[in-house]
């Protein structure tokens, strides 16, 4: 079977409209389809809205006569073409899954029957159009569930009978096309979420379905081992082939743009056009990694847009185009097959961060660094490291060895006269008494709140406890604290993070005075604890309110070292 190289380009008629112009990587003006099938793209996805007119800012696009319109083209460029149901007047994601508004006051027997009609009506315009899909999703990254809150998770059973409701009127009016079933989540390296969403859904009685399909962003969902790991796992346990129904990564860093430095962290890979290419063409080799040809493919999602000066968002950042609209490196990887897969050749290695250290003290170096592979194998490789002079203070770069591999490597090491043992304001910051002093407000009591300890090196040093939270529904919750009796002056305040992340998560530290609030923004990832701080807090007499703030579709989050220092 052929490779699917596809991309979700549902703004293609908006952006036209707007008089957007596209260019190929030499500067000629080209036409869109024309131009992507060239580079290997063989198959477009589309969402559709049921009546997007009732949301302004949707501009009436992604109704039927637009989506219509477009899969015409997609046959006629001889591509396949894959349709979204997203069953909402707008955007569903695990953050927001709101029903369309003709729909709103329907019992659960009669929103059942309008899944099934809608779903059956909107295919068999299709046919009659000749523009028939070769694949249907129920829903988009319906992990959380679809139509809130009838079809909410946990609520299995009344989500899983809405899902079968798409899937019977794709079975009927498809069947003699041959149309395939998707199941689409987000979440693609977390194997965890995927295995108790499909398990429970199917002890719900999900009806039988063809493909999983998963969003895989690597600034939002694992690592790419972890990716790699999820794909094989979810092959093994439910015998269902795979596509990457989303991903993507960012060509630049953009003020206003979608994703910025602590996402270039998470992702381990920059901003730059050529590390965007790499991601796209890692994901490829990943998904064409699984036997017997389980991994069918994937799609770039909304890479054809251009961005618009004094605008953010997507556009500005995401796509596949710079500002004049020429194409860039990342196009040339829908160019891919199965037998330009390179498994055992190195895509990253991964270098160790910075080390602090008194001087004249040993100083402890990695033994071993990670090495990430296109196959999505990452091992980690042992290193000898050079000798150094720990004697004076300053930064030091320190070379390392990796003889296996026969690659060098490097890490920073900052030397100083005496390591700051800063006083902390906040009582009970690293959550030694439980939860004492703090005040926590959660949105539903089915969220998991608990106390871990973690032990850090050296051992047997005494655990460190963080704060466990995970809920199984979309949920907010507040971790406050209130202090009184401060020396007026500037201060600082920082806390560790660590948790998933995906669409609609959004966790804030925020410190608030009677004066004035600050805030920060946490960017989530399981792949280690981030510091992240909010600098030159003006307190008075008033005291000062801090904590953490938590909007989010299920997740889970780790909280450790609250820490509020004085500047001297």
């Amino acid at each position: 079977m052929e490779f699917i190289k596809g991309m979700d380009i549902s703004f293609l008629p908006q952006i036209l409209d707007q008089g957007a112009v596209f260019y190929d990587s030499q500067g000629s003006e080209r036409e869109v389809f024309l131009l992507l099938k060239e580079n290997g793209v063989n198959s477009i996805r589309l969402r559709i809205w049921n009546e997007p007119e009732n949301v302004p800012e949707s501009g009436g696009y992604c109704d039927l006569k637009h989506t219509i319109a477009m899969a015409k083209k997609i046959k006629q460029h001889g591509m396949s073409f894959f349709l979204d149901f997203h069953y909402s007047d707008w955007w569903a994601d695990p953050g927001k899954q709101n029903k369309p508004k003709a729909w709103e006051g329907l019992s659960f027997e009669d929103l059942k029957q309008a899944v099934y009609d809608y779903t059956k009506d909107v295919l068999l315009k299709m046919q009659q159009e000749g523009v028939m899909p070769d694949l249907v999703q129920i829903g988009n990254e319906i992990r959380s569930g679809m139509l809130f809150p009838d079809g909410e998770v946990p609520h299995y059973d009344c989500l899983i009978q809405l899902v079968n409701e798409g899937i019977a009127a794709v079975r009927e009016v498809g069947k003699e096309y041959g149309t395939k079933v998707v199941i689409h989540l987000d979440q693609g390296g977390r194997y965890f979420y995927l295995r108790d969403w499909f398990d429970s859904a199917l002890a719900a009685g999900l009806d039988d379905f063809d493909i999983i399909g998963v969003s895989y962003y690597p600034f939002w969902h694992g690592t790419f081992a972890e990716f790699k790991d999820t794909l094989v796992k979810l092959v093994e346990r439910y015998k269902k082939p795979i596509i990457i129904a989303e991903t993507a990564h960012a060509w630049r860093k953009t003020a206003d743009g979608f994703i910025g430095e602590q996402q270039e962290k998470i992702a381990g890979f920059p901003a730059t056009p050529e590390a965007q290419r790499k991601v796209i063409d890692l994901v490829m080799n990943i998904t064409a990694s699984l036997k017997e040809d389980m991994g069918l493919g994937i799609y770039y999602w909304e890479p054809v847009v251009i961005p618009i000066k004094g605008e953010g968002g997507w556009a500005s950042n995401m796509g596949i185009f710079d500002e004049e609209g020429k194409a860039l490196p990342a196009l040339e990887c829908f160019k891919f097959d199965r037998s330009q897969f390179k498994p055992k050749e190195i895509a990253k290695i991964y270098e160790p961060g910075k080390v602090l250290e008194e001087i004249g003290k040993e100083v402890m170096l990695p033994r071993t660094v990670r090495v990430l592979y296109y196959d999505g194998s990452c091992p980690e490789i042992p290193v000898e490291w050079k000798t150094f002079d720990n004697s004076k203070a300053g930064n030091i770069v320190v070379e390392g060895f990796l003889a296996k591999i026969n690659e060098y490597v490097s890490i920073t090491i900052e030397l100083v006269e005496k390591l700051k043992e800063d006083y902390n304001f906040i009582a009970n910051g690293d959550f030694e008494e439980g939860l004492t002093g703090w005040e926590v407000e959660a949105s539903d009591d089915r969220i998991k709140i608990e106390l871990h300890p973690e032990f850090i090196d050296p051992f047997p040093a005494p655990p460190v406890n963080y704060l466990y939270i995970e809920s199984p529904v979309n949920f907010t919750l507040d971790l406050t604290k209130e202090l009184k009796g401060l020396v007026p002056g500037e201060y600082n305040l920082q806390v560790e993070y660590r948790g998933t992340n995906t669409t609609g998560v959004d966790v804030k530290l925020f410190a608030e005075t009677n004066e004035k609030q600050w805030e920060t923004i946490i960017y989530p990832t399981d792949e280690d604890w981030t510091l992240y701080q909010i600098s030159n807090i003006m307190v008075g007499n008033g005291g000062i309110k801090l904590g953490l703030k938590l909007s989010s579709p299920p997740v889970f989050g780790k909280i450790r070292r609250f820490q509020l220092t004085r500047n001297t």
